[in-house]
């Protein structure tokens, strides 16, 4: 348990320098076109011209057994293009790779298994990001029962309600904000 709390805390150390670093600004109450109720944070890359926001990692659980998550968007307004993913972290670390996957299930028995979004290898990591475009509709509405992360194994978590509700909160907030 002790390892637990300090891998966490080093991890959110290091997600909130990286933010910080990276030029990420929070985005404050009333900036996009929904009373959105998440942690959001926001930056423009002039150059390409394009918009990326992130949920905060902060209180961002989907599991009491450690599943925690960020949800992110790019806008690229010069090619009318978005993009919508979903990281999770998980407690065992393994080798990401092409056949890495999520395997959601829903409280209405029905499942989704959504592939890894990299295809590079990268081993010793707890990580995995996958787009959800394609999914968000199915996310916002139904309950998800349990989440399944594959890197070299099973990693299964249960999903509390109460982090499900925030969970929903989240991508209906990164899903309409658009600021630029």
């Amino acid at each position: 348990m002790r390892t637990k709390l300090l891998t966490l805390i080093i991890l959110l150390t290091g997600l909130n320098c990286y933010s910080q670093l990276d030029g990420y600004k929070k985005l404050t109450k009333g900036q996009c076109k929904i009373n959105h109720k998440c942690n959001t944070e926001y930056k423009y890359d002039d150059f390409d011209e394009i918009w990326h926001y992130n949920t905060s990692f902060t209180d961002n659980a989907l599991s009491k057994d450690g599943l925690s998550y960020i949800i992110s968007k790019t806008v690229d307004k010069k090619n009318n293009k978005q993009q919508i993913e979903l990281m999770l972290w998980g407690n065992s670390k393994g080798c990401r790779t092409k056949e890495s996957y999520v395997h959601i299930q829903f409280k209405n028995g029905e499942k989704i298994k959504i592939s890894n979004a990299y295809t590079d290898i990268d081993c010793g990591i707890s990580m995995i990001s996958i787009k959800i475009d394609d999914y968000i509709d199915l996310l916002q509405k139904e309950p998800i029962e349990k989440i399944r992360i594959f890197l070299d194994g099973n990693e299964d978590f249960i999903i509390s309600e109460k982090e499900q509700v925030k969970f929903f909160n989240n991508l209906k907030c990164i899903k309409n904000i658009d600021i630029s």
